[in-house]
């Protein structure tokens, strides 16, 4: 871990004066390395000067350091100033000298590869610079002031302010001298060190009444990039998180209030009064603040993770205040309902969070910018928090970050940073990996299934990015342990295809054998999902289902049923549609169908509806695999589910949520197995990978049931198919390994 400011040793001098000290040896590259934030207000300034204290820079940058600079223009001098006036013409002035110095530089190799960092720090918004002048009225004239302040992640700083400008002149070659204020070294030194970076904040803010300031990065980065190139930092992603450790407070403290009134709203959130977390979520966020607010919480379904990863958000909000860093909040959820959950819990909280999904109309973009903008003061006790789908914060295609909202406003963003990536598996893909924002300050994945099925990639890299588990809590443990789920009953129901099913079943299963004989896998795999097709809508289905209902379904409510996606490889017939006609048509069911097209209202009064009994069952495909919460559920029917472990234990999870409104004592679950016809005694290889997989997850689910015994059932039908859980390991049928669990 990176020393901070505090254990330099040999000590920090009080003054430093060149000749004879070294001022980028002694002085520059030492406070940079150990430091998080580097602010800086000069009259003129040189970017060879941190070309010169590189790689010290790009250590900076790696542990996640960011850099304000203010300056005045280098090429004009206060004449040039008084005769150009105000005004939109004296703005394309400015912007065209500092375009025109750029494109005029011609760096040695050394410093072409420096000043690449440089560009990057500018299109990640690690880098943000003003330019400062002096106002008059009718004119403006150079900005001369000399502050620079070193911040370290426990809030420790120090300044200095004088001499030297921030160029290899000021730094090396002239005599120049300073003093050096420490925050941490008496209350004088404190009392000094405060009133500089007090000042360098408000000039930054332009409370400063006769100086104006101008934002330049968006003038500046594409000349850089077309004059330098650009490179990220050459230190590791791993380092980068190295030095993020045991400096946030514990859970213990979560109800001391930093309160900074705005018309009698807190600006930085409590644990709410009436919450009582559990041990389990005061022990999981406990670990993640030892972690240095870093890791996952691989939690079950219904244990809690919103909640207790808010209470770790708010741990880290009081972090940041008390070190009067505002922190931004970045939720990332994979579907818009829980965009509205967790604005509905945050607010419980005292967060204030802004929305951010589809396409974004003016107003919401103005209350986005106001929160990214509220935040962008060094000195303020403030979180800003924004909730944003998974797809809203990935870039269509390969459209330039820099052409979407929400990327754009993350790029600039140089300040305190927390990442929450809620159903973090929904991440994994290559093109939403790219959009999480880069080296953020903390970050906290949570999820019951933390693995991506069949994407041993995609899991590695959101492990490298939020981190390891820190507490991990299966589905037995929430049922029996802490008693957050209710039990449940599970009974496997078979499916036999008909005989025409059975028949086009065995034709597949050759076609697919013959394909991997042949090495042709991109047929194989089209012909394995032609069979998956055929197995999701078996006729037989609607057969059972009927014989369901008749045994006395037809006059419960509270039920879900899930049905399979498209139609019938033969038939073309939706199953959705089949299932709605028979469960209307014959038994005069109120049922209603819950599905991507229903939009958010109606899903919510779908919800209601079903819980108050006006309606029978939801008929749901995909819509109610994820984090939508229906406690009032009592029985599901699962028609039709893929091998995906994430999908069966989502939905398992989603009725076993208790209802405190109307508490249950337990649930049911009715789960189709489809298997094919055993020809001549034999199977094909294919066919019993795929009779395994089948197997596996009603093992799975048998196996936290309360009716343990149906694993019997399941294993005699394991062997009907000469499937020995001793040779076929990928069964998984001893229940010794949970699928939804995440296995260090």
């Amino acid at each position: 871990m990176p020393e901070l400011l505090t254990s330099w040793d040999p000590k920090w001098k009080r003054r430093y004066n060149s000749p004879p000290d070294n001022l980028i040896d002694g002085f520059y590259s030492p406070a940079l390395i150990r430091s998080h934030q580097y602010d800086r207000a000069v009259g003129f300034f040189s970017s060879s000067l941190l070309a010169a204290i590189s790689p010290a820079l790009d250590t900076f940058v790696s542990n996640g350091g960011t850099m304000r600079l203010i300056t005045s223009p280098a090429n004009l001098s206060d004449e040039d100033l008084e005769a150009m006036g105000k005004g939109e013409l004296f703005k394309a002035k400015l912007q065209d000298d500092l375009q025109s110095e750029i494109y005029r530089s011609i760096p040695s190799a050394v410093q072409l590869d420096r000043l690449k960092l440089l560009t990057w720090m500018v299109a990640s918004g690690r880098l943000e610079i003003r330019i400062a002048l002096r106002e008059h009225a009718d004119h403006y004239s150079l900005f001369h002031e000399k502050i620079g302040v070193f911040t370290d992640l426990a809030g420790n700083w120090m300044s200095f302010s004088g001499s030297p400008n921030e160029t290899v002149g000021g730094a090396c070659k002239h005599s120049e001298s300073f003093p050096l204020h420490r925050s941490w070294a008496s209350e004088d030194q404190k009392a000094y060190a405060e009133e500089e970076r007090d000042r360098i904040n408000d000039v930054w803010n332009e409370q400063i009444d006769g100086v104006k300031t101008w934002t330049v990065n968006e003038w500046i980065e594409d000349p850089m990039q077309l004059s330098f190139g650009v490179r990220e930092p050459k230190v590791q992603y791993s380092v980068k998180k190295q030095f993020r450790r045991t400096f946030l407070p514990p859970i213990e403290e979560a109800d001391v209030l930093v309160n900074l009134p705005f018309e009698r709203i807190s600006l930085v959130p409590r644990l709410p009064e009436k919450l009582e977390l559990h041990d389990y979520q005061r022990n999981a966020v406990n670990k993640w603040l030892v972690a240095g607010g870093r890791g996952i919480f691989a939690m079950a379904t219904g244990t809690g993770k919103t909640i207790t990863a808010l209470a770790g958000a708010t741990q880290a909000s009081l972090h940041a205040a008390t070190n009067h860093r505002p922190l931004l909040i970045l939720v990332i959820v994979p579907l818009i309902d829980l965009v509205h959950q967790w604005r509905k819990n945050a607010e419980w909280f005292g967060f204030r969070p802004v929305v951010c999904h589809g396409n974004l109309n003016k107003a919401e973009q103005d209350a986005l910018k106001a929160a990214f903008s509220a935040v962008r003061s060094a000195h303020a006790q403030r979180s800003e928090m924004v909730i944003t789908t998974a797809g809203s914060l990935t870039p269509l295609g390969r459209s330039n970050p820099s052409d979407h909202f929400l990327q754009r406003q993350l790029a600039r963003h140089n300040g305190s940073l927390l990442v929450i990536g809620d159903e973090m598996h929904s991440l994994g893909t290559q093109d939403r990996i790219d959009a999480l924002p880069k080296a953020p300050s903390f970050t906290l994945g949570l999820s019951a299934t933390p693995k991506r099925y069949g994407d041993e990639e995609g899991t590695a890299a959101l492990l490298r990015y939020f981190g390891d588990p820190v507490v991990t809590i299966d589905i037995k443990d929430a049922i029996y342990t802490y008693k957050t789920l209710v039990e449940y009953d599970y009974y496997p129901i078979r499916i036999d295809l008909t005989f025409d099913e059975a028949g086009e079943y065995r034709k597949l299963s050759a076609r697919i054998a013959a394909a991997y004989a042949g090495n042709d896998l991109q047929t194989a795999e089209k012909l394995i999902r032609f069979r998956n097709r055929l197995k999701q809508h078996a006729i037989n289905k609607l057969s059972r289902l009927r014989e369901l209902m008749r045994s006395g379904l037809k006059d419960q409510t509270h039920q879900i049923i899930y049905v399979a996606e498209g139609r019938h490889p033969e038939s073309d017939l939706g199953q959705l549609d089949q299932v709605e006609q028979l469960l209307r048509n014959e038994f005069d069911m109120k049922v209603a169908r819950y599905y991507g097209e229903t939009s958010s209202d109606q899903r919510e009064a779908l919800q209601q509806s079903l819980a108050r009994g006006d309606i029978q069952a939801l008929l749901a495909m995909k819509c109610l695999d994820e984090g939508v919460d229906i406690p009032s559920v009592r029985v599901g029917i699962i028609t039709a589910s893929t091998q995906n472990p994430r999908q069966f234990v989502q939905r398992r999870g989603r009725l076993l949520r208790r209802d405190p409104n109307s508490p249950k004592s337990h649930a049911v679950i009715y789960d189709f197995i489809v298997l094919p016809p055993l020809t001549n005694g034999v199977n094909l290889e294919s066919e019993k990978t795929l009779i395994g997989a089948e197997l596996s997850r009603s093992a799975e689910l048998a196996d936290a049931a309360r009716n343990r015994e149906v694993l019997f059932d399941i294993r005699e039908w394991a062997y009907h198919y000469q499937l020995d859980p001793e040779k076929y390991t990928w069964m998984e049928l001893s229940g010794q390994e949970p699928m939804q669990e995440w296995i260090p």
